[in-house]
């Protein structure tokens, strides 16, 4: 408690500086006259009556925090003086520090927070290979597989498959490519997201002939149809079929890339059971009490049981699962790191290019330090201490 007292009395001690210093003045000259019997016996001096006073004002308040202050304020004005000087180095600086914000703002989106989705350490991406790295353009699945994968691996919420390309949009009598994706019924659930207006795709909707909905991301909503709230229930032609649009997504969201729409995914009954063409995307998300490492050995106890009762379509066939937040930094974490570094790199040499600059005006300034030391600034208050500015 008395420590406490103390600090708020320093503290206080900052404020009102020069009140302080006039009562502190009157009440070393009372003690000086109440006792200068006693001093003079002693063999007290007036010149020692200032170190007295220096003890008591370190006392009294913060003496790092006023002489950094001081400092500063020396700083500013020195600087001041000292346009040129002033203006190269903050552009020094501003290229380092700039070069490192932009670089580390990349990364920080694309690799420390590349998705706003609920939950998503819970996402992962699935798909098979055939033991050969065919490149992240060949992560595929085949659709009787994915649904193998749903009924025989139970470690998912929900399971989603998806195929992506462009669709020809006829619009005012010309067609225009749009980029759209076909997606399952559960899609939007397992990602966690849903339409902001409107409503997602039924498990019926993904029949073919009952497969004319869409849903509009917001950039093509506000695009194509100004913002229209009545957009809903209207009705579009894509690659010679009419789709009425019965959902608009929120702002930001275009999974997987830069999509535009979203239609169902409605496989014929060949296509559902195929096991020869890898032709879909699949994404899933995990359960909240399964980890990856139990995803994957559960993942690959059904490709085991798959190749041997598929032989002719499954014998060298393995599934990868991979979370969604790692799939992009695979490939693009060395790019970044690359670029971090060059970045540090630049900000270091933008460092030493101001250190130069520094230690050519110090070496300018020879005479005043010599002075500020031989007058009694000890160390670094030497270069930088304003109660000896002239």
């Amino acid at each position: 408690m008395r420590g406490l007292r103390a600090w708020l009395w320093r503290c206080a001690g900052l404020f009102c500086k020069e009140r302080h210093e006039r009562e502190f003045a009157a009440e070393m000259e009372s003690h000086l006259q109440m006792h200068v019997e006693d001093n003079l016996r002693s063999g007290m001096s007036a010149r020692e009556v200032e170190p007295t006073k220096e003890i008591y004002r370190e006392r009294r308040g913060l003496p790092l925090l006023e002489t950094s202050l001081q400092d500063l304020r020396h700083a500013g004005r020195a600087l001041r003086k000292n346009p040129g000087f002033t203006i190269i180095a903050v552009l020094t600086l501003a290229l380092g520090i700039g070069a490192n914000t932009a670089i580390f703002s990349m990364v920080n989106a694309l690799l420390l927070h590349p998705y706003s989705f609920p939950d998503l350490d819970r996402l992962v991406r699935i798909w098979e290979n055939r033991g050969i790295d065919e490149g992240v353009d060949a992560r595929f699945i085949a659709p009787q597989d994915a649904a193998d994968l749903v009924s025989s691996a139970p470690v998912f919420d929900a399971l989603a498959t998806y195929q992506c390309g462009d669709l020809n949009l006829n619009a005012e009598g010309s067609v225009q490519p749009v980029r759209g994706c076909r997606v399952s019924a559960k899609f939007f659930d397992v990602l966690g997201v849903h339409p902001a207006s409107g409503r997602g795709f039924s498990p019926g909707e993904e029949q073919p002939g009952a497969d004319q909905v869409a849903i509009v991301s917001h950039g093509f909503w506000q695009r194509r149809f100004g913002g229209d709230a009545a957009v809903l229930g209207k009705v579009i032609q894509m690659n010679g079929k009419k789709y009425t649009i019965v959902g608009i997504m929120p702002r930001g969201f275009d999974y997987p890339v830069s999509m535009e729409l979203w239609v169902p995914l409605a496989l014929n009954p060949a296509e559902k059971i195929d096991r020869t063409k890898l032709s879909l995307e699949s994404l899933g998300r995990l359960k909240p009490e399964v980890n990856v490492a139990e995803a994957r050995s559960a993942v690959d106890a059904v490709a085991r049981r798959l190749q041997q009762e598929y032989p002719a379509t499954n014998a060298n066939r393995h599934t990868v699962v991979l979370q969604l937040r790692r799939e992009l930094y695979l490939y693009t974490m060395p790019l970044f790191v690359l670029l971090q570094a060059a970045a540090v790199f630049v900000l270091l040499l933008a460092c030493a290019n101001l250190a130069n600059l520094l230690f050519a005006r110090i070496f300018g300034r020879q005479k005043e330090i010599a002075l500020r030391a031989a007058l009694g600034a000890g160390g670094w208050r030497a270069y930088l201490s304003p109660r000896l500015c002239c």
